[in-house]
C-alpha cells in the first residue's frame, strides 16, 4: 500500500470516546483529531502526522508497573494438575453514534483440580491488585479440599473507564457527504463503509473477529485498506479476521459495494460485533502465594555396607500424585543424640508427578538399626492460566430509501380570452419513501398571463395542520403583472420544529388563488412545477416525481349568441292554451347553469309539462315556473312545452319569458 495513504488514513483515525473520526467532504479518508482519550497523541502541525510520544510513554509506564506488580516469589508450572485460573470478561454495547450504552466487566479467580483421581486439600491462594482496576473483596481464596475434576472460584469486579478495544464505523451513500444513510428510492447507488479497530489496553488480543451482516442488495463488494486480505464475505456477512493486535495498534478496512434498487421500507445496515480473546488479563491481579497439599510418600533408606554397623542413609521423597510438588523443608534428626543429619529450607527442589528425589547420603556408625525423627513440608506447584474474553456490539442502524411525489392541479383547463379568470392551484406533496423529511422546496411556474397568488390566499397544510411561521415565498423576476413567465418559490423549513417532520406516507398540501389576466385567444399556458426535499438525516437532495402530469390551461374566444322565445297557441278546448318555450345556443361555447322562468296568470293552471318546473306563488296570486338547465351545448335548441287551462282570457301581455344564463 502507498506509504502516504497509510500515514494519511492512520492520521485520521484518531478520536476520543474512545475515538472518533469522520469523512472529510469530498474525500474518502478519515478525519484527524487532536487526541486519543487517556492515551493521547500529538500531531505535527506541519505534516499532520501523529507523534506517539505520549502514547508510548503511557504504554511503557503501564507495562513497567504491571511487571513490578507481577513480581512474586512463586513458581508456576504449565504441566501442573492444580491450575490457578484468572478469567476476565468484557462486554460492550454501543449505540449507532458510538456512545457506550452498556459496559459489563467481571473476573473470576479459580483453582481447578485437573487430576482425575487425586484430591488436593488445605488450598490457600493469595492475590493482590496493584492498579485499582479490579475491586477485590478478598485477599485469599481458600478451600478445605478440591475433588478430582472440580474447582473452587471467587468473582470480582472490574472497573474500566472505556472499552479495551475501540470500534468505529463511518458509512456514506454519497461521495459529497461525510456520512449519509439516505439512498434514492428505486435508483442504483454506492455504499462505502469505513471501519477501524484499536487496542486501547496494554495487553495484546488474538483471534479478533469482526462481523457485520450486509444488505442482500449490496453487490460487487470490494475491500481496500491495509486489512483487505483479512476480510471476506461469508453467507452474506462481512467477516474480518485479525490474528493479533498489539497495544495501541490500529487496523483499518474499507468496504464498497453497488446497491441495487431498494424497496420502500428501511433496510437494516447490520450491527457490528467484535469477539476477541487474550492470553493475559486487563487488570493487574497477581497471585503472590499458593499453598496446597496432595498425597505423597517420604522415607529414609538405610543401607548397611560390607563393614557391619556402617550405614549409608539418605532421605527419599516419592511423589505418588499427579501434581508437581516443591520440597519446602526437610529435617532429619537422631532421636537419641539429637544430632541433625538434614536441615534443608527453601530448597528449590521440585519433584515432578510420579517422580522421586533423594537427598545427599550421610554415613552412620551404629550396631543396631538406625532410627530417625524426620519432617517434610511439601507444597503443590500450581499452574497459571490467564484469559480475557472481549465482546462488543455496535448498532448498525438502517439505510433509508427516500422518495417524494407531487400532484399539481388547476381547477380550470379552459378560460375565456381577454377576460380575467380566477383559478385555484393545488400541489399535493407526499413522502413516498422511508426517510423523514425536514425541508420542502417548491419551484412553481407562473406562465405568462398568470398573476402571483392573491395576497393572503396561500395556505400550506401538513396532514391537515396549517403551517405559517416556517413558510417563505419569493417571486422571480418579480414583475407580478402577467406580462412574462415567472418562477414562484415556496420554501417550507424546519418541519421538525413546526409540527413534526414529514414522515413516510404523510402529505403536504399547498393551495393558492391566482388570476389569469386577459389572455389572448389561442394561448396554451403550461404550468410545470418541481419539488425538492431534504431529509432529517444527512443525505442528498430528494427530487420528487410528478405523479399527475403538467397542468395546461387553454384560452378560447367565447362568442355568446342565443335565441330565446315563447309561442302561444289556443287549444281545441275552450280556455286551454298550448305554450312552447325555446332557448337556442348559437354561440361557440356551452351555456352552463341556465335558468328559464315563465308565469301562470291568475285563474290559470299549468299541466302536461315536457320538463317539470319548480313553482313559486307570488302575493298577487301569480305562479312563477322555473326550470334549471345544467348545460346547453353550442347549436342545441332547448324546447319546453306545457298546457295552460283556466277561466278568462289569456292576453298577449301575459306571454312573458324570463331567463338567466
Amino acid at each position: 500500500m502507498d506509504e502516504e495513504y497509510v500515514v494519511d488514513v492512520e492520521r485520521k483515525l484518531i478520536g476520543r470516546i474512545p475515538y472518533r473520526y469522520e469523512l472529510s467532504k469530498g474525500t474518502t479518508t478519515l478525519e484527524a483529531d487532536s487526541g486519543f482519550g487517556r492515551l493521547g497523541a500529538k500531531m505535527d502541525p506541519r505534516t499532520g502526522a501523529l507523534m506517539y510520544d505520549r502514547f508510548e510513554d503511557w504504554i511503557t509506564k503501564e507495562r513497567v508497573h504491571k511487571e513490578e506488580v507481577k513480581k512474586a516469589n512463586i513458581r508456576f508450572s504449565a504441566e501442573s494438575g492444580a491450575m490457578v485460573q484468572l478469567e476476565e470478561e468484557e462486554s460492550v454495547q454501543m449505540s449507532l453514534d458510538g456512545e457506550v450504552r452498556g459496559h459489563e466487566t467481571r473476573g473470576v479467580l479459580s483453582v481447578l483440580n485437573r487430576s482425575d483421581k487425586d484430591r488436593i486439600w488445605d488450598v490457600d491462594v493469595g492475590v493482590q491488585e496493584g492498579s485499582g482496576a479490579a475491586k477485590l473483596d478478598f485477599t485469599n481464596l481458600r478451600a478445605k479440599e478440591i475433588e478430582p475434576g472440580k474447582k473452587v472460584s471467587k468473582s470480582y469486579q472490574i472497573l474500566l473507564d472505556e472499552p479495551s478495544i475501540a470500534l468505529e464505523e463511518v458509512v456514506t451513500t454519497h461521495a459529497d457527504l461525510n456520512e449519509s444513510r439516505i439512498i434514492l428510492k428505486g435508483r442504483p447507488g454506492r455504499i462505502i463503509y469505513q471501519m477501524g479497530i484499536k487496542d486501547l489496553a496494554i495487553i495484546p488480543y488474538s483471534d479478533v473477529i469482526i462481523t457485520k451482516p450486509l444488505p442482500p442488495q449490496l453487490k460487487n463488494i470490494a475491500f481496500s485498506g491495509e486489512a483487505k486480505e483479512d476480510a471476506a464475505i461469508e453467507e452474506g456477512r462481512l467477516v474480518w479476521r485479525v490474528k493479533r493486535i498489539e497495544p495501541g495498534e490500529m487496523r483499518l478496512l474499507r468496504v464498497e459495494g453497488d446497491i441495487e434498487q431498494f424497496p420502500v421500507e428501511k433496510i437494516p445496515a447490520g450491527d457490528m460485533t467484535i469477539n476477541a480473546k487474550g492470553e493475559d488479563i486487563i487488570t493487574e491481579i497477581v497471585v503472590n502465594s499458593f499453598d496446597a497439599m496432595c498425597r505423597n510418600m517420604y522415607f529414609i533408606e538405610a543401607d548397611e555396607t560390607d563393614e557391619p554397623g556402617e550405614w549409608i542413609c539418605r532421605f527419599v521423597v516419592e511423589n505418588t500424585s499427579l501434581f508437581e510438588v516443591e520440597v519446602m523443608r526437610v529435617e532429619v534428626q537422631d532421636p537419641a543424640t539429637g544430632q541433625v543429619y538434614l536441615n534443608l529450607e527453601k530448597t528449590g527442589i521440585y519433584v515432578p508427578p510420579q517422580g522421586r528425589w533423594e537427598s545427599d547420603s550421610w554415613l552412620l556408625s551404629r550396631s543396631e538399626k538406625p532410627q530417625f525423627v524426620k519432617n517434610l513440608i511439601l507444597n503443590i506447584v500450581p499452574g497459571l492460566q490467564k484469559t480475557v474474553i472481549y465482546q462488543l456490539r455496535r448498532e448498525g442502524g438502517h439505510f433509508y430509501p427516500a422518495g417524494m411525489s407531487y400532484k399539481k392541479t388547476i381547477d380550470k383547463s379552459r378560460v375565456e380570452a381577454r377576460r380575467d379568470t380566477e383559478v385555484n392551484v393545488q400541489l399535493t406533496i407526499e413522502n413516498t419513501g422511508a426517510a423523514d423529511m425536514e425541508q420542502v422546496f417548491v419551484r412553481d411556474t407562473l406562465p405568462k398571463y398568470m398573476l402571483p397568488p392573491v395576497q393572503g390566499a396561500l395556505t400550506v397544510e401538513r396532514n391537515g395542520m396549517p403551517l405559517r411561521d416556517n413558510v417563505g415565498t419569493h417571486l422571480d423576476p418579480g414583475m407580478g403583472d402577467g406580462s412574462t413567465e415567472e418562477q414562484f418559490y415556496i420554501r417550507i423549513d424546519d418541519l421538525s420544529k413546526h409540527g413534526g417532520v414529514l414522515k413516510p406516507g404523510d402529505k403536504m398540501v399547498v393551495k393558492y388563488r391566482s388570476v389569469i389576466h386577459r389572455p389572448e385567444p389561442g394561448e396554451k399556458m403550461v404550468a410545470p412545477s418541481a419539488v425538492d426535499a431534504r431529509t432529517l438525516l444527512p443525505g442528498p437532495v430528494i427530487s420528487a416525481e410528478d405523479a399527475a402530469g403538467v397542468p395546461v390551461v387553454e384560452t378560447m374566444q367565447i362568442l355568446r349568441r342565443f335565441s330565446v322565445g315563447k309561442s302561444i297557441e289556443q287549444s281545441l278546448k275552450v280556455g286551454e292554451y298550448r305554450i312552447e318555450l325555446l332557448y337556442r345556443n348559437r354561440g361557440n361555447n356551452p351555456v352552463l347553469d341556465l335558468t328559464l322562468r315563465d308565469i301562470v296568470p291568475q285563474n290559470f293552471v299549468g299541466k302536461d309539462f315536457t320538463l317539470t318546473p319548480a313553482r313559486e306563488q307570488t302575493p298577487e296570486g301569480i305562479t312563477v315556473l322555473e326550470w334549471k338547465i345544467d348545460k346547453v351545448q353550442p347549436g342545441q335548441s332547448l324546447v319546453i312545452t306545457y298546457l295552460l287551462a283556466g277561466e278568462g282570457e289569456y292576453r298577449v301581455s301575459d306571454a312573458q319569458i324570463f331567463y338567466n344564463a
